[in-house]
């Protein structure tokens, strides 16, 4: 064996081991949430048990099973278990040398039309700045073109998940000490105006749609599209707040209308916004235009099986592609509002993986 061939198996072996430490650690947290809320913490019953190992194979953990379980009030075997998910299913599915270069969110407008994206003023890839077109520029120049603007977003390129770094500047006259205070490895781009849908629930945050696909047997199919809302206040949709009572997810259904109910990260349940704006059955501008989106993009990465889009809506209604999701895209709160991750497509995979 090669000794690059024994290096990349060691680096996913840590990958592994640090991902069932961070499950472990969500779970609890989500555990003591359902407690903090008086949630009832389901059990499960031998026949239960069974049934989740049926589908999945022994040594299959059961906490993701409790809390949805718990949460919504009903069970069902084919809920992807998340500790599986993130250190067999993606690690699987997902080319893990490839995913942090293709998902870096500076390239994105290189890989794929710049049309599909949230307009760019400047990216900052290894400490080069470039505008839009990836010409090269000196940072007076980045700095001079993000000083036409009022606000700027800047957010990092890498790894910023949970909106981790993602800040909604004013121009005081001070970009370039905003600048300095990312270094390298950032885009900053103009601030987006969503659609009136979206901004009824929270105006404060820009309103994502989780839509997941995966690419199986050479056809790339959309499974799953959930609604993110940030908490009142809030710029990032996907803020977590100590409460859980922060960010909240509406499922989608299949005809892209919003569901009945949405869900806190703390297993809270609510069928109107805090603002008390209702969102049972409000259509999803663009949802078709998604679909034809994500299966024309997934199609040219052939090197990942399952991807978490993330899209937000123009004043317009035109969907855009604000990043997507190649390393660990989340599990849980979507399977509170859709059920299993991977709907009927969950025993095709699971065949794949014996």
């Amino acid at each position: 064996m090669a000794a690059e061939d024994i290096f990349d198996k060691l680096k996913l072996i840590v990958i592994k081991a640090f991902r069932i430490y961070c499950v472990n650690k969500n779970n609890n947290r989500y555990f003591k949430l359902l407690k903090k809320h008086g949630i009832e913490k389901k059990k499960l019953t031998a026949e239960q048990k069974k049934s989740i190992r049926k589908v999945w194979g022994r040594g299959c953990e059961y906490d993701t099973h409790i809390l949805t379980y718990s949460v919504t009030g009903e069970f069902n075997p084919y809920i992807m278990p998340e500790k599986l998910f993130r250190t067999k299913i993606e690690p699987e599915f997902n080319n893990q040398s490839f995913k942090y270069s293709w998902a870096d969110k500076a390239y994105l407008g290189f890989h794929f039309p710049k049309e599909l994206f949230p307009k760019t003023i400047v990216n900052n890839i290894n400490g080069i700045y470039y505008d839009e077109d990836y010409n090269i520029l000196t940072e007076n120049d980045a700095i001079e073109r993000i000083s036409k603007h009022d606000r700027f977003v800047i957010k990092p390129s890498l790894d910023s998940g949970f909106g981790k770094g993602v800040k909604l500047c004013i121009n005081n006259g001070n970009v370039k000490d905003e600048l300095d205070k990312y270094s390298k490895n950032f885009v900053v781009q103009e601030v987006f105006k969503q659609h009136q849908t979206f901004s009824q629930f929270n105006s404060s945050s820009v309103n994502v749609i989780r839509y997941i696909s995966i690419f199986i047997n050479g056809k790339v199919v959309p499974v799953m599209a959930a609604l993110r809302c940030g908490a009142e206040g809030a710029f990032n949709d996907n803020f977590v707040s100590e409460d859980g009572l922060g960010m909240f997810v509406i499922g989608i259904d299949e005809n892209g209308r919003l569901k009945d109910k949405a869900y806190h990260s703390c297993g809270k349940s609510i069928t109107k916004c805090p603002n008390g704006t209702e969102f049972c059955g409000v259509e999803v501008p663009g949802f078709d235009k998604m679909k034809e989106i994500i299966v024309e993009l997934h199609s040219k990465l052939a090197y990942f099986g399952f991807i978490g889009w993330d899209f937000v809506i123009d004043e317009d209604g035109n969907p855009k592609i604000m990043e997507y999701n190649l390393k660990a895209p989340g599990v849980l709160y979507y399977q509170y509002v859709n059920g299993p991750l991977l709907g009927e497509y969950t025993e095709d995979i699971i065949k794949m993986l014996k």
